[in-house]
């Protein structure tokens, strides 16, 4: 025999309210704008982990991702250190598709971050290319390391030594 589970008035209202949530995410999904408000809500700092959460769970056509993608690569080297692992994880899931969008747009963007001469830049360009494993960028991003004048972006080629024997 089996008894009706007696929950708390606390969870019933968890329960409900989780039910409204997704809803309310299934409701948003269907306006007309939702990818305008992704966007807008990526180039917010305050909403931008949410956005790349939706991005994460997301199924976007090659024509929104070629717009996406050059705002997540620049989020995953140069933008709020809370929101790389959700940045690095949209790139990853996305790093395979038939376009190969990703590596396109990080290969565009390559020269810009290695102009930069910006050690931190380098430090989350090495953690993305080694995530990715895009090797041919990845020697490119050692060599700048290796000749450079600057000790901290030297440092940065020595890691990659230390931590992963890249050559």
């Amino acid at each position: 025999m089996t008894t009706k589970p007696i929950n708390s008035k606390e969870w019933n209202s968890v329960i409900e309210a989780d039910r409204r949530l997704v809803a309310s995410k299934h409701n948003f999904r269907k306006t007309n704008n939702f990818f305008e408000q992704i966007l807008l809500a990526l180039n917010d700092q305050e909403q931008q982990q949410l956005a790349l959460e939706w991005i994460r769970d997301e199924h976007f056509s090659d024509l929104e991702l070629e717009r996406l993608i050059p705002i997540i690569i620049d989020i995953a080297v140069d933008g709020n250190q809370d929101h790389l692992p959700y940045a690095r994880e949209v790139l990853f899931n996305n790093a395979f598709n038939s376009k190969d969008i990703v590596r396109k747009k990080l290969t565009s963007m390559f020269d810009d971050f290695l102009n930069s001469e910006d050690d931190w830049i380098y430090m989350r360009l090495s953690e993305l290319l080694i995530f990715l494993n895009y090797n041919d960028l990845r020697k490119r991003l050692i060599n700048k390391c290796k000749n450079s004048a600057d000790e901290n972006i030297v440092d940065i080629y020595t890691n990659f030594l230390q931590d992963y024997d890249w050559v």
